[in-house]
């Protein structure tokens, strides 16, 4: 009796930290774009920080989709391959990452994820830009190539992430505009999210919605009053993918990923 007591108490904890750790979630519109990695890296034409916003003393989470070709430099490869610590480099303080699959070995033709989490702690020094580098084997039929994406790829491309403070308001970006903070939860999201945005000064904005090709899917007018309000958006009608969007008023606008999966 005591022999299964222990068997189903040991059960039932397996089970709880199975339903309570987070998943990677995979964004399959890199099959449409093509591109390598999703959330995008940063780009002169955007300039978007595409990776979720970090806060000192907060919970942290942001998956990335890694859309595996299947040749490089027209030979054909058979995976790509990332260390299972210390690929990602230039992470803050308290953050870590792991993989699905959890070996880090993402087959070509594939769609592999990395998810980045963990709290950022006071060890950092806020607000600041981290410039993310993920170093990467590329395995082909003739050896095998190393990587630093996106650095080492044509072009000037990063991957920022942005940290605050632990108050997450104004100072970190954006002094442009009237925002002093933005956040979206949930996201990923099936059916609705809200986004939270704390601002300077209140008066009329405009809400907008765009797909990954730049085709603006939902626009309205809103009102934000100074301090802290909310924005409900619903995604039941828009496919599975990553979009953007942005708040802006005369004096400028901030720009956002969320991705829907139904």
């Amino acid at each position: 009796m005591m022999k299964k007591t222990l068997l189903l108490l040991v059960l039932m904890a397996a089970s709880k930290a199975s339903f309570g750790q987070q998943l990677c979630v995979r964004d399959s519109s890199v099959l449409q774009t093509g591109a390598l990695l999703a959330p995008p890296f940063w780009d002169t034409i955007t300039m978007l920080y595409a990776l979720n916003d970090a806060c000192i003393t907060h919970p942290y989470n942001q998956s990335v989709t890694v859309n595996v070709p299947t040749s490089f430099q027209n030979i054909p490869m058979t995976n790509v391959t990332i260390a299972t610590t210390g690929a990602v480099s230039n992470l803050p303080v308290g953050l870590t990452y792991s993989c699905d699959p959890p070996n880090c070995v993402f087959n070509a033709g594939t769609l592999g994820c990395i998810r980045i989490y963990g709290t950022p702690t006071s060890a950092n020094v806020a607000p600041d830009t981290f410039d993310l580098g993920i170093t990467v084997t590329i395995n082909l039929l003739l050896g095998s190539v190393p990587l630093v994406f996106p650095g080492q790829l044509p072009g000037n491309n990063h991957y920022y992430l942005a940290l605050k403070d632990a108050q997450c308001l104004v100072g970190a970006y954006d002094q442009h505009v009237d925002l002093a903070y933005i956040k979206t939860s949930p996201n990923p999201f099936s059916g609705e999210t809200t986004i939270s945005v704390e601002t300077i000064e209140g008066g009329d904005y405009n809400f907008e919605v765009f797909n990954v090709v730049g085709q603006n899917v939902h626009t309205r007018a809103i009102r934000l009053e100074a301090g802290q309000n909310q924005i409900r958006f619903d995604g039941n009608d828009l496919p599975n993918g990553s979009y953007f969007y942005t708040i802006g008023n005369k004096n400028g606008k901030i720009a956002r990923q969320i991705v829907v999966a139904h």
